[in-house]
């Protein structure tokens, strides 16, 4: 039984880090998608093309809010799986947990702090740029919006180590399981 959920833990991880960057793709090309300029069919429904490339970027960010919502739910129920897996499996070392640890104060983080401040912060966003300026908004959206960006690279390291170190990987390679 322990094989097994060690199996279901290490593919957890694998799937975690596989998603992380699929989101990453996903959040980064959704405002070329959009953008009239680089996408005609684009600029066919955001007519008249004076507000184009406002509307572009409006629906961009409502399509990149909803995926963020999804996404952090979803990691909350990774976390909780992970802890559930790690308690499971058996004695699995400290470092496990540590990671595991790790992973769940960045997604609450992520979820309960910066995701519904950049929400609440882009939407105010959209309605200056609509409205002629935005300077200041634009400017804590940014500082929010990057220290999500960093915390979720930091995340991605941390799932990178917590597969290097995981049991299943050890025992798969005929590495003695010290993790």
């Amino acid at each position: 039984m322990a094989a097994l959920v060690r199996s279901f833990h290490f593919a957890l991880l694998v799937s975690w880090l596989a998603l992380t960057l699929g989101v990453w793709w996903v959040a980064t090309n959704s405002f070329d998608t959009f953008d009239a300029g680089k996408n005609p069919v684009a600029s066919k429904l955001f007519e008249p093309a004076s507000t184009t490339k406002l509307k572009g970027r409006m629906a961009a960010r409502e399509v990149n809010t909803r995926i963020f919502q999804a996404w952090n739910r979803l990691q909350l129920v990774f976390c909780v799986l992970l802890f559930y897996f790690i308690w499971r499996a058996g004695p699995m070392g400290a470092s496990s947990l540590a990671l595991a640890g790790c992973l769940l104060l960045i997604v609450g983080v992520h979820v309960f702090w910066f995701t519904p401040k950049i929400e609440a912060l882009g939407r105010i966003l959209t309605s200056a740029e609509a409205s002629g300026g935005a300077p200041a908004v634009q400017s804590e959206f940014g500082r929010y919006h990057g220290a999500y960006v960093v915390t979720d690279m930091l995340k991605a390291c941390i799932l990178l180590a917590a597969i290097w170190i995981s049991p299943w990987r050890r025992a798969a390679q005929g590495e003695p399981s010290q993790g």
